[in-house]
């Protein structure tokens, strides 16, 4: 059809999707997950104290020696909720002060007071921004290596599959490194195309940034040593790959000199300790299957269909590689899957962890989306079913009934009749037939999806009291027109 393939068309459509994830990823930000997140405290008191008093203070579990407590006890917002107890330190070393800065400078210019408990409304402003650029960055790698449909179709994933939606909200410093990684990434898929060293030039003031905002970030530096020497191999300019090799080492030593300095300025001895103990966290071979077998987006575990189909989607793609820049998208995932492994503990790996390898593993679902219509085998139509009509449960609460079993049962024999029947007697007409319910099970599941992550204040909180705290312009934010066939009656 000539409008597919019209431009204005195609601008139209990127716009449309930008928008409507955008509207999504920032309505009710504030309020889910709950307000009372003490690991986004972590930097927001951080940030604000350095900012107002030029000494980062903020609360820990790690061993600081008791000259360092200035404070133990209750701290609340205005005499209210959220509530929590905590013990403070000053100095705060337990990470680099980068991201402190930035949710503390959000946090300050909205009026909030450093010993009350900080609003989240004020202090995910900045990730709302960093995963609408996230969103537009998956949509050009994944335009890059396949086509502008499957770009579209990742922005869709990334925006509307629970999980990520609702992680990218969060006021931590995962959400700024996983915008840098598909920065880096992008960059490095074009120096694999025309390896030019413009493509290679920025790349250590990124990790810079992503190692002051996070330790872990510093990590992002092998990737690119990889990508330079792997590329040079291939066309027989190894020599030329150790300049190169040299510039990414040597422009990233200022940054790790930085936080070392800094550290060591405000107390040198609480640093290393710190330092020390951040190091030498107990890892093990149990952290892969941790990684794949505990979802969430905060501290307790969300069942989401959608983000487990798009993980067998990437053990598909790892299994079965794709040819050219395709593969590459693999690789990005399971390197920060290995960083993650290296650096988040055995059993304690936190759900913010993963954050900076979810555009990778929504392109990769957006990847396996395509197979389930493009198969619609009696296997594909299985999964279609068994995984993408999840978020169906998430709507269940106190007030808000499941699916009935016959019901159920009733459904999934229905829609896996024609597939069944195609095994057998293999028509033409019959796989067409389950194409297109395959492609209505994944249109029904990215509206269940949608009204999961616009109500899910409301769902949580109908049944309980939940803290509320001042909303902003981008909360407000909601779907015109459309809002009445997604909020909840």
């Amino acid at each position: 059809m000539k409008i597919i393939k019209n431009r204005w068309f195609k601008i139209l459509i990127f716009i449309f999707i930008f928008v409507f994830t955008f509207i999504l990823r920032a309505h009710n930000y504030e309020k889910t997950p709950g307000a009372l997140h003490l690991d986004e405290m972590l930097y927001a008191w951080s940030g604000i104290y350095l900012i107002e008093t030029g000494v980062p203070v903020s609360w820990s579990t790690l061993d600081y020696p008791k000259r360092a407590e200035v404070f133990k006890g209750i701290i609340n917002y205005k005499g209210g909720q959220p509530e929590t107890s905590v013990t403070l330190y000053k100095p705060w070393l337990d990470e680099p002060p980068l991201f402190s800065l930035i949710v503390g400078f959000f946090a300050h210019i909205n009026g909030a007071a450093r010993t009350d408990f900080i609003p989240s409304s004020y202090i995910r402003i900045p990730s709302i921004i960093f995963a609408s650029l996230v969103s537009i960055f998956i949509f050009l790698i994944a335009r890059m290596v396949s086509n502008f449909w499957g770009g579209i179709l990742a922005m869709l994933v990334y925006g509307t599959v629970p999980i990520m939606v609702i992680a990218s909200r969060v006021a931590l410093p995962e959400n700024l490194i996983a915008l840098i990684f598909v920065v880096i990434a992008y960059l490095l898929l074009k120096f694999y195309q025309h390896p030019r060293f413009i493509y290679i030039l920025p790349i250590p003031l990124l990790i810079g940034i992503a190692g002051l905002s996070k330790p872990t970030g510093f990590f992002l530096l092998f990737l690119p040593i990889y990508f330079v020497l792997k590329k040079f191999a291939e066309i027989g300019k190894l020599k030329t790959s150790f300049k190169y090799v040299l510039y990414l080492f040597l422009f990233c030593l200022p940054f790790i000199g930085a936080f070392i300095l800094y550290g060591i300025y405000y107390d040198a001895d609480i640093f290393w300790q710190i330092t020390s103990i951040q190091s030498f966290r107990p890892v093990g071979f149990k952290s892969l299957g941790w990684f794949f077998v505990s979802p969430s987006y905060g501290t307790s575990i969300l069942t989401d269909g959608w983000y487990i189909f798009c993980l067998l989607s990437a053990a598909y793609f790892i299994f079965s590689p794709k040819e050219g820049l395709k593969r590459m998208i693999s690789l990005f995932f399971i390197y920060w899957v290995g960083v993650v492994m290296l650096t988040g503990g055995e059993g304690d790996m936190l759900a913010w962890y993963r954050f900076p390898a979810f555009p990778f593993l929504a392109i990769l679902g957006g990847w396996g989306l395509q197979i389930l219509v493009t198969k619609a085998n009696l296997f594909t139509s299985f999964l279609a079913v068994g995984l993408l009509l999840g978020s169906r449960s998430l709507l269940v609460n106190a007030f808000r009934s499941n699916i009935t079993p016959i019901g159920y049962r009733l459904f999934l024999g229905l829609f896996l009749l024609p597939s069944i029947f195609n095994s057998i007697f293999e028509k033409q007409w019959l796989l067409k037939l389950s194409k297109l319910l395959t492609v209505t099970i994944i249109g029904i599941g990215i509206y269940f999806n949608v009204v999961y992550i616009y109500n899910t204040f409301e769902l949580e909180c109908e049944s309980k009291s939940c803290p509320i705290v001042p909303s902003t312009f981008l909360s407000t934010l909601h779907f015109p027109l459309i809002w009445r066939w997604i909020v909840l009656k």
